[in-house]
């Protein structure tokens, strides 16, 4: 009997020795598969939030701002103080006034400056968060959290087992897995190492995980990084995670402004933040916040003030502001501000550019949703110094290479060129007050008779070549080509357009853009021209109020004079409107006499209509328009002094 007790005690000694190696390996290996470094890095941390590493913010004297953009832009600042709060000061001061001309403008009366945007610490595509230590988030959220989800969270370790019982024992009714019986720890275990999957090995790695953490890090920074790390659901094609971006992207505020039911609404959400969204299950949300905030009250955790709750007029205002800040995307600029390292634009102007792309996407999206798939519609910027190369570059499509789509993908130039062309005229003898004859005209092509269209009805007999530069004119720049012979025009041409189609007498679509060039090729182009014209004027071989650059420099003279707004009415600089390919290639370029701007905006899709219906004038020319007015910047007006010789 002795032999079989020793037998049995070794057997089980075995197992024993072998299930704590078993357990060891588990753990070890689960561990392992996280990421406790990263989560001890960020938690351990003591600093600042509103601290930014960007420069201050200043907003120019003499410039403009749109009231809209500079509240959303100032939200996502390392500002404490609100907007409200910047705009009374700066009122008082009479820094910023309204203008009266454009509702919705402000006018900086003189420099105003304040903190940059705060950074963004969420490395995935399409989602923002700003970490906030402990001691930077309002009771409301921690206390909340635990009065709802895990009211036992100062008392255990990590794991809850009465919760986990009850679960136990309520999966056992169903017979499948409904309850999960986590701890906050739990969730923050599986939101930052594992999957949603619902299975016995992954619940066994979350409580090794949980238990871990509780005895590494104190209960206030587990708390701290649930807040941080958590998801908030998504607005305006952004996902929101942490209590900062919650409180930001729902109410427009930092978590310190956060009153007691708007905090229940933001704890509400955890739950099920798609399947409570405002936006589309909004009496669920209301439901839920009612309880919570219950909850809360009950607990002590707010006070007992029925004036506090939502009324239903509060719950309609704050949803439509939702949804019209859903249609103006202006946190998705943010978003996108904050993922362009090109350090040649201010952060400001960069969001006030990149809004103002958004906004004509929304106006085509309005106008055309029924017709194409406006998702396809793309937006290309290049800008900067005629006298630098540092260039600043924006493409809306951020899922494509940047540089291949602005250097390599070709569009047709239209009308972009004229200005050259006229100039070219010039050199060959010709005089902008000469008059052109306006009728159709036919050539006789190896290819066959060709007749250039003519967009224009009821043109004069004859116009200027002054008129019809400013007009767009497509016959009568064939006519003075013709006149002046196409081989002595083609030869002026190739040193802008070294692959210009010769013989030209063959190709003459080419005066009128049906040439190919890239955003970067376009831009090469204008600088070697802007910078022969500016030569010309300087060396006195062209009158200023001959040359293409003064007659272009108008806003209310040209192709844009419908578009232009009355505060770049009364401003001055050199732009050109290109529409070309039935609409699907639309142009604007500028010189403002230190900056050359290109814009095209274009369909990127499959082609399935004819014609597009969009122009220069009403896409790129809004998009110039408006950020060179509102970017907080003086205007440059036009001329030739700052050119390089």
């Amino acid at each position: 009997m002795k032999q079989w007790a020793i037998r049995i005690f070794i057997f089980l000694l075995a197992l024993l020795v072998l299930v704590t190696i078993g357990v060891y390996i588990f753990v070890k290996t689960t561990l392992n598969e996280t990421s406790i470094a990263l989560l001890e890095d960020k938690i351990l941390k003591s600093y600042d939030p509103y601290i930014t590493s960007y420069p201050l913010v200043t907003l120019e004297e003499g410039s403009l701002v749109k009231r809209d953009e500079l509240q959303r832009f100032y939200l996502f600042t390392a500002e404490k103080n609100s907007f409200d709060d910047f705009m009374a000061r700066s009122r008082e001061s009479g820094a910023i006034t309204d203008l009266k001309a454009i509702p919705g403008l402000l006018q900086i009366n003189h420099d105003v400056s304040f903190k940059n945007l705060m950074s963004n610490d969420c490395v995935e595509i399409y989602c923002y968060q700003h970490y906030l230590p402990f001691e930077y988030i309002p009771s409301i959220f921690w206390k909340g959290l635990i009065g709802v989800e895990d009211q036992r969270y100062l008392d255990h370790f990590g794991v809850d087992l009465k919760s986990l019982f009850r679960a136990f024992v309520t999966n056992l009714k169903t017979m499948r897995y409904t309850q999960g019986g986590s701890t906050i720890s739990q969730q923050l275990v599986k939101n930052l190492f594992f999957t949603n999957e619902k299975t016995f090995t992954r619940k066994l790695k979350e409580m090794v995980v949980s238990i871990y953490i509780e005895t590494k890090f104190p209960k206030e920074k587990i708390l701290e990084a649930y807040l941080n790390e958590v998801h908030w659901g998504a607005l305006q094609g952004i996902k929101m995670k942490g209590v900062l971006s919650a409180s930001l992207f729902y109410f427009g505020k930092k978590p310190a402004d956060i009153t007691p039911f708007e905090g229940a609404i933001l704890i509400g959400l955890l739950k099920g933040p798609g399947y409570f969204h405002p936006l589309k299950k909004l009496e669920r949300l209301q439901e839920r916040a009612d309880v919570v905030y219950k909850k809360l009250v009950q607990e002590n955790f707010v006070p007992n003030d029925p004036s506090l709750i939502w009324k239903q007029a509060d719950w309609d205002n704050w949803t439509a502001r939702l949804k019209k800040l859903e249609t103006a995307r202006y946190h998705q600029s943010i978003w996108r501000t904050l993922n362009d390292q090109e350090p040649t634009l201010s952060e400001y102007e960069k969001f006030v550019l990149i809004q103002k792309v958004a906004d004509v996407k929304s106006k085509i999206n309005e106008r055309f949703n029924d017709k194409f798939n406006t998702v396809d519609i793309s937006v290309k910027v290049m800008l900067g110094p005629l006298s630098s190369d540092s260039w600043y570059s924006y493409y809306n499509r951020v899922e494509r290479n940047k540089e291949k789509a602005l250097s390599k993908e070709r569009h047709q130039v239209g009308s972009t060129i004229k200005p050259i062309i006229y100039s070219v005229f010039e050199d060959l003898g010709r005089r902008m007050d000469e008059w052109v004859v306006t009728d159709p005209i036919t050539l006789q092509l190896k290819s066959g008779p060709w007749t250039p269209r003519e967009a224009h009805r009821n043109l004069p007999a004859q116009v200027t070549y002054t008129d019809a530069l400013l007009k767009s004119l497509n016959r009568p720049v064939i006519r003075i080509a013709s006149e002046l012979g196409f081989p002595q025009v083609e030869e002026k041409l190739k040193p802008y357009f070294p692959e210009l189609k010769t013989p030209l007498d063959q190709y003459p679509s080419e005066l009128l853009g049906s040439m190919e060039l890239s955003m970067s090729e376009l831009r090469d182009v204008y600088a070697n021209f802007i910078k022969t014209e500016c030569g010309k004027i300087k060396n006195s071989e062209r009158f200023m109020d001959q040359s293409v650059l003064q007659l272009l420099s108008d806003p209310n003279q040209t192709t844009v004079e419908r578009a232009v707004d009355v505060v770049m009415q009364k401003l001055r600089f050199f732009g050109k409107t290109g529409t070309t390919n039935n609409g699907y290639d639309n142009w604007y370029v500028a010189f403002d006499g230190k900056n050359i701007t290109l814009i095209w905006v274009g369909y990127e899709g499959e082609r399935k209509t004819k014609s597009l219906g969009l122009y220069g004038a009403t896409t790129a020319f809004d998009v110039f328009q408006n950020y060179y007015r509102d970017r907080g910047k003086r205007f440059q007006q036009f001329g030739c002094e700052l050119v390089p010789n």
